[in-house]
């Protein structure tokens, strides 16, 4: 059976089969700080899923029933201005992405093919390009953005091209930007996890392998945080600099 954990609506993948799902919830809520005191429905098998839903508590307050507050996380998704004076960061805020720079590649089956794909694939991500269709990457455009995407065009054992595109229809830039937004995540949460294992080695007193993490993880978390300020998410920002936080202590 495969777990899967359902909170506000949204079902996400297990992050470790090695862990409780008290510690799964525990490592949601440093994403989602309303978790810390959230309960655990009666699991549910869904097909081949076991299903563990997180649910807000409730409480009563002058005899009415009150959702136990939030932290106020919408209003700190519509001020980034805030969230970038602790970080000493300038940011842009952006709704909607209306220029996206796309990344296609041509690169053959062979021995030497695969290795350069592996890289491609590897170093896209770095730089926040992700996959639109079938060999086609993309990413917000920005002089920046170009200039990363540019290492990528001299990948060796194929042919790497860059195009500019500016959807001309507002629905489709808004569609589109939200599935950018949608891939982000996974990788985020990906970095939350290595975060989850280097503390797991140092509580295991494994120093060695915790600090095998160390750069990679580091490196990671770098350029996902500047991926995320040349898309100019309010959202993800915040979760970037909760994890950051996270990161900076272990």
């Amino acid at each position: 059976m495969v777990r899967k954990f359902v909170y506000d609506g949204k079902a996400y993948d297990d992050p470790n089969s090695e862990l409780s799902v008290d510690q799964v919830r525990e490592h949601m809520a440093n994403f989602f700080t309303e978790l810390t005191t959230a309960e655990t429905l009666p699991v549910r098998t869904e097909g081949e899923d076991q299903i563990f839903e997180f649910k807000r508590k409730v409480g009563t307050k002058g005899g009415a029933v009150a959702v136990v507050e939030e932290e106020t996380r919408n209003e700190e998704l519509d001020s980034l201005e805030v969230m970038a004076r602790l970080m000493d960061v300038d940011i842009e805020t952006k709704e909607i992405c209306d220029k996206w720079l796309l990344i296609t590649y041509d690169i053959p089956h062979t021995k030497e093919g695969d290795k350069a794909r592996r890289e491609f694939l590897d170093n896209a991500r770095l730089i926040g390009a992700t996959k639109h269709t079938e060999s086609v990457y993309l990413m917000p455009w920005t002089g920046e953005a170009e200039m990363l995407a540019l290492n990528l065009s001299g990948t060796k054992g194929g042919k790497v091209c860059l195009w500019t595109s500016q959807p001309t229809d507002t629905l489709l830039a808004e569609d589109i930007t939200k599935a950018y937004d949608a891939s982000l995540r996974p990788q985020i949460d990906a970095i939350g996890v290595r975060v989850d294992k280097i503390v797991a080695h140092q509580n295991a007193e494994r120093y060695g392998r915790a600090e095998q993490m160390m750069e990679k993880t580091k490196t990671m978390l770098d350029g996902m945080e500047q991926a995320v300020i040349r898309r100019g998410s309010a959202q993800l920002y915040v979760l970037i600099t909760l994890l950051k936080r996270r990161f900076a202590l272990v």
